[in-house]
């Protein structure tokens, strides 16, 4: 049996599975310190097999996003039992599939740029550029993932559950250029294996890989340290609601107002100001009989030239139905989004049918709460639409979520993607979702208050607001594009050099 593992046929397939598999538990785990940069040095020293490139790829994906499973049952919606488990199953190894072939497509251009059988015979500068190279293309390609309609949590925002330090750099980098440092990390590890018989190169390599991440522990240290000033706290009440998916469809509107009110109630005795309910909490056809108690942000749905959006709605004290609304922008394929053609088969996973998108912009300006960067649900993982609302004012991160019928993982999945917009922007982010999470995380990324999950739960949260702009909020991610292509320039100019480069002389043995 032991034969069979060591068999080098068997073994490329084995370890770049392996490698998969450990990124993908990587993600928004504690235990990244660990599992992430193994899984990136394997990733690098397979990355001249193109089957072990798709096979890390696959594994990866259909680990971290093995929640999809959980589509499944679909039965409430009309579907039969098998062809619920099937679409499940069908959507899940679709999403590990392109996984894979975004993968073995970066691995192509890795054989040409990085081919591990001779880059450590160049010298030191070119592996540097080469290395570097190839890291931000990565980091690019989860950039451009971030704004389709996918939901995509990569290892750009892995980082913040397993090392919240190194994380801070995010300040400065935003979680684009932390993609690049953990790949170098992996790089890293890869060069210490390979030269772990050569006592004199190891230790080198060692010392100098150890000196360069205790500096950049040193400045994340340094950047998420805490403002002593005296922050001004916003009082807001938020309610958990708990109500599954497969339920809100039969709430009773009467019986939900109702329910609203007496919650208002107890949060202006609270002294709060601001009363906010999660994603989907609202159909299109709510009303307050009598109008509510509070100013009220309320996840809902709404209608627009007969067609049904989901947003976020705003209710002024006294209004029977909203006066404001943002509308989320990042619908789900199929689940949101059905296309025309597609339309007459089924509805979509949301039971809605199809709904339409709003503007780009997440910025949310009204007289009764501060100016908010609102992301809906998985906008969260769009790192440059939070980003743009904070460089035109917010003060404060605002995300409604709905994550019914997921399981525990995605929650901290989702918390990961949170904690990072918190992170690049020094801005405290209020989550409330229906069954979990719901809480609030501080500005520099800690938790400061979460919820149980699964619980109806009301309380009111104290956020502070902020307006002091990081690096990354004035600046994006235009630093790491201006890399991109100056690193595309260069290493397409060594690929042209070695290309005309004439093959060298041989003497006839005659």
């Amino acid at each position: 049996m032991l034969q069979i593992f060591l068999d080098r046929r068997f073994a490329k397939y084995l370890f770049p599975c392996l490698g998969g598999v450990l990124g993908g538990l990587s993600i928004s785990s504690r235990y990244w310190l660990l599992t992430m940069p193994v899984s990136l040095a394997i990733l690098w020293g397979l990355s001249n097999s193109r089957s072990a490139n798709f096979i890390w790829g696959f594994s990866f994906i259909s680990i971290s996003h093995s929640w999809l499973i959980y589509l499944h049952p679909l039965t409430w919606m009309g579907f039969t039992w098998i062809s619920s488990i099937l679409t499940a199953i069908f959507i899940w190894i679709s999403c590990s599939s392109l996984g894979g072939l975004l993968v073995l497509l970066w691995g192509l251009l890795a054989r040409v740029f990085v081919n591990v059988e001779v880059i450590f015979s160049r010298a030191p500068y070119q592996i540097l550029i080469r290395v570097l190279f190839l890291s931000s293309l990565w980091a690019m390609g989860e950039l451009i993932l971030t704004q389709t309609p996918f939901f995509w949590i990569g290892i750009s925002d892995s980082i913040v559950s397993g090392d919240l330090y190194l994380a801070g750099l995010a300040r400065w980098m935003g979680a684009g250029g932390l993609c690049v440092v953990q790949l170098l990390v992996g790089f890293w590890i890869l060069l210490l294996f390979n030269n772990w018989k050569n006592k004199e190169i190891f230790i080198k390599c060692l010392t100098y890989g150890l000196l360069i991440n205790f500096v950049l522990h040193i400045v994340g240290f340094l950047l998420i340290i805490p403002n002593l000033q005296e922050p001004y706290k916003f009082p807001v009440a938020i309610w958990q609601t708990n109500i599954p998916t497969r339920e809100k469809v039969f709430v009773n509107n009467k019986e939900l107002s109702e329910r609203i009110i007496s919650l208002q109630k107890q949060a202006l005795s609270k002294n709060a100001k601001l009363f906010i309910l999660p994603e989907g909490s609202l159909r299109s056809n709510f009303k307050f009989k009598e109008g509510n108690e509070m100013p009220t942000l309320a996840g809902g749905f709404r209608v627009v030239a007969d067609k049904l959006r989901n947003s976020l709605l705003a209710f002024k004290k006294g209004d029977k139905v909203y006066s404001e609304s943002l509308d989320k922008f990042r619908l789900v394929p199929l689940g949101e989004n059905v296309p025309n053609f597609f339309s007459n088969l089924f509805k979509g996973i949301a039971a809605f049918g199809s709904l339409e998108p709003g503007s780009r912009s997440r910025l949310f300006e009204w007289a009764n709460s501060p100016k908010l960067a609102v992301a809906i649900c998985y906008e969260i993982s769009d790192g440059r639409g939070i980003k743009e609302a904070v460089k035109n004012g917010s003060e404060l991160i605002l995300t409604l979520a709905n994550l019914d019928p997921y399981p525990r993982r995605i929650h901290a999945q989702f918390l990961s993607l949170a904690r990072m917009r918190s992170l690049e922007n020094n801005r405290e982010n209020l989550i409330v979702s229906n069954t979990g999470p719901t809480g609030l995380i501080s500005g520099d990324g800690r938790m400061i208050e979460l919820f149980d999950p699964n619980i109806e739960k009301f309380d009111v949260l104290y956020p502070t607001l902020q307006k002091n702009k990081t690096f990354f909020s004035k600046y994006g991610n235009l630093p790491l594009v201006i890399m991109f292509l100056f690193l595309f320039i260069i290493n397409g100019f060594y690929l042209f050099r070695e290309l005309i480069k004439p093959p060298p002389k041989t003497t006839s043995s005659l």
